[in-house]
């Protein structure tokens, strides 16, 4: 089966990227830019979590544990509605049939 157009376009692109990026990780420039920029970014994401919790807005972290927590308390809620529940009524016997009288002989 022939490969059409597409196909050899997308692999000659993904060709280019893996090649691109095998020099720029052997360029100790580039790493040297891309550790100060994963540093930067930490120390950014620290001082946005001390500026976020002096105006006590919660950061992701704080929200998503918060919402953890909610759910677990909102299934041990429903646990307890369940245990404290009453049971269901028993299902109700028949009534014995009572025997209809019989008809008196004709005469």
């Amino acid at each position: 089966m022939s490969k059409g157009v597409f196909d050899r376009l997308r692999e000659q692109g993904e060709g280019l990227v893996a090649r691109v990026s095998t020099e720029l990780m052997q360029n100790p420039q580039f790493m040297k830019a891309l550790s100060a920029a994963w540093a930067g970014k930490a120390k950014l994401d620290e001082g946005v979590g001390r500026a976020l919790k002096q105006i006590e807005i919660p950061t992701r972290s704080e929200f998503k544990k918060a919402v953890s927590r909610i759910e677990a308390l909102e299934r041990q809620v429903e646990a307890l509605k369940a245990a404290a529940a009453p049971p269901p009524p028993a299902p109700k016997k028949p009534a014995p049939r009572r025997r209809k009288p019989a008809a008196p002989p004709e005469a």
